[in-house]
């Protein structure tokens, strides 16, 4: 897997996926095993480019104090992309996102994201009790004879010496064309200071063997991971992996 260095330009970082937060030091100044493959590229947009060859960049600077993944380089700099895999690995899923739709329908399924977030469990923390919720991304799509949304909803507390936030990251579904809220089959629930606080990006949506899967990353403070949340059961999705933490 690689990943877009979100510069625009052809180096992207080689995503190591059996490294974990305690070992990827020891994979520090090595050259990563991308030679000869090429890559299909995706973002929320679905497939951007196929078939893109990429070449391993040797690392020499290998003092630094943070962790990153090793580089590579594309043949060519691609624009619009968030995460590769080798080719013909995966298949991408289309999605809709909210700002996207017709007025109407995003007013829609605001609504019905508020309906949804309503049948969560009660957070212990008292802080955000009866505050309202933003939406402040969402995605929709379909599968067979169902609808997915993929969203993630805020709340937050405007004290100007403490500013804090909740974000709630929402998987749900229901029947192709129903209205109203959805049955939620998985969420995760984070809330701190605004500033800090950890909060979850949508990627892409793919097929990984036939396997609905959504890539992720997962934002810290200073660094963050990349994750895959798939749909291992008809309403049922779940974590499957994380990243090693990355900063730099």
């Amino acid at each position: 897997m690689i990943v877009s260095s979100g510069s625009g330009n052809d180096t992207v970082g080689v995503v190591l996926p059996e490294a974990t937060d305690s070992t990827i030091e020891s994979f520090r100044g090595i050259t990563p095993p991308i030679s000869g493959l090429t890559f299909d590229l995706f973002g929320r947009g679905g497939k951007t480019a196929s078939a893109v060859a990429a070449s391993p960049i040797p690392q020499t600077d290998t003092a630094s104090g943070c962790f990153s993944w090793p580089i590579g380089r594309l043949k060519s700099p691609h624009g619009n992309w968030q995460i590769g895999f080798v080719s013909g690995r995966v298949q991408h899923i289309q999605i809709d996102s909210i700002e996207a739709m017709p007025s109407a329908d995003s007013a829609a399924l605001a609504v019905a994201l508020a309906q949804t977030v309503a049948t969560l469990p009660v957070a212990v923390d008292p802080t955000f009790r009866g505050l309202p919720f933003r939406v402040r991304s969402a995605y929709k799509f379909s599968l067979d004879t169902v609808d997915v949304v993929i969203a993630d909803v805020v709340r937050a507390v405007n004290e100007e010496a403490n500013p804090r936030v909740e974000h709630l990251l929402i998987f749900g579904e229901r029947p192709h064309g129903a209205s109203g809220k959805f049955n939620v089959s998985y969420y995760t629930r984070t809330a701190g200071a605004e500033e800090s606080t950890q909060a979850t990006e949508m990627l892409a949506v793919v097929r990984i063997a036939n396997r609905p899967a959504v890539v992720v990353n997962v934002e810290y403070d200073e660094g963050g991971k990349l994750g895959l949340v798939e749909r291992t059961a008809p309403g049922e999705w779940r974590s499957t992996w994380n990243s090693a933490y990355t900063d730099c």
